[in-house]
Order: C-alpha cells, then sequence, then structure tokens
C-alpha cells in the first residue's frame, strides 16, 4: 500500500484509503490537504460490465465504483474507503482510455467540434459496506481542432490513460469551447460531495 504526498493538512478521524490507481483522483485528494493511502483494487471490473450494460451511465459509474471499493474495504474493514469510477461518453458510446497515441488521436477528432459526457461516480466504503455513493455528470465541447492541433497536443501530454482521450487538469482543458459542471467531476470525481459526505460522517473536520 503506498502512501499519499505528505503536505496534507486534514488528518481524517479514521484513516483513509484511496482504492483507485487514477493519478487525477490522488492529485485532487492531496490538494484537498486530505491525509490518506492508496490500494488499488483487484477487482476485475470487466467481469460485470454486461450485467450493468443496461444501465444509464450516470448509474454504471457508482456500481462500478462499489466492485472496485468492497474487496479493499474487505481487507481494511476498520477504515474509510473511497472509490472511483468515470465514463466519457460521446453518441451514446463509451470512448475508453485511448492506450496508444495513434488512437488518442483518433478519439480526439471524433471529440473535435461534437459535445460530449463526462460520467463520474464516487462511493464510501467502511466495515464492507457501502455507507454513501454519488454521481454526477459534466457536459462538455470542444473548439473544431485542426489535425495538427490534435497531434500537438498527444505529443506534449501523452493521454494515452485518460477518458476522453484528454487531461483536462492540465493542457486539455485548452481543447474545449464550454463545460457545463464541475471541472473535479472532468477529472474524474466529484470532490465537493465527497468532500461534504466525509464531513458529514465525521471523518474529516477543520477543528
Amino acid at each position: 500500500m503506498s502512501r499519499s504526498l505528505e503536505y496534507s493538512s486534514i488528518k481524517p478521524k479514521v484513516p483513509i484509503i484511496l482504492a483507485s490507481g487514477s493519478e487525477s483522483r490522488k492529485q485532487m485528494l492531496e490538494e484537498a490537504g486530505i491525509i490518506f493511502t492508496v490500494e488499488v483494487s483487484t477487482a476485475d471490473e470487466e467481469s460485470i460490465k454486461d450485467e450493468i450494460a443496461s444501465l444509464h451511465f450516470s448509474d454504471q459509474v457508482v456500481h462500478l465504483a462499489k466492485f472496485k471499493a468492497q474487496p479493499v474495504s474487505k481487507k481494511y474493514p476498520e477504515n474509510i474507503i473511497i472509490g472511483g469510477d468515470q465514463m466519457c461518453v460521446h453518441r451514446d458510446k463509451v470512448l475508453h482510455k485511448p492506450g496508444t497515441k495513434d488512437k488518442a488521436i483518433q478519439s480526439l477528432k471524433l471529440l473535435s467540434n461534437q459535445k460530449h459526457f463526462q460520467h463520474s461516480g464516487v462511493c464510501i466504503f467502511k466495515n464492507n459496506e457501502c455507507i454513501w455513493e454519488y454521481s454526477e455528470t459534466v457536459e462538455l465541447k470542444m473548439h473544431d481542432l485542426s489535425e495538427k492541433e490534435i497531434v500537438n497536443y498527444v505529443e506534449m501530454e501523452n493521454p494515452i490513460h485518460a477518458a476522453g482521450s484528454y487531461k483536462f487538469e492540465s493542457l486539455g482543458c485548452n481543447l474545449f469551447s464550454y463545460v457545463k459542471g464541475s471541472s473535479h467531476t472532468v477529472r474524474g470525481m466529484p470532490l465537493v460531495p465527497l468532500l461534504k459526505a466525509l464531513r458529514d460522517l465525521n471523518i474529516i473536520g477543520l477543528e
């Protein structure tokens, strides 16, 4: 289990574990000043995707977040476990993480001058039980990007592990003509609702 950066300033009343290998989710919690550790879930999310395929995307991401958080909660039942998942959707089709620069370029060409959606789900587990869950959807539209802009962006950021083939937390925000919703949700986790839930559950506070 790897430890987050130690510049955080809010020590939770119950140890928090982020059940995700996402650098973006990790960065957001660090920016919020939360002390936590990371334990990447071993859950095979592909095993339930057919089972939940009929659900709306906003419900699918919550199911996947819970599916990934549960085995970590089983291993550390006394800790607070945060699970998350994200789907980038264009015309009712999920755009998966590209994996290669060529696929990232293809994906961005598809999204150029188009509207699409980022669905992000998050949950909190304790004692192998989900005690809070939430999902949020953001509508985005990209500029009408030239092929040169797309290729240059991919070369600069190498967004091969990003949903939608862009990193909104850095240069990727320059690709958009509008964003209707929270930038945290675009980055993969509805941060403010999560922090409120942790506060309401008396897990974090500034006292």
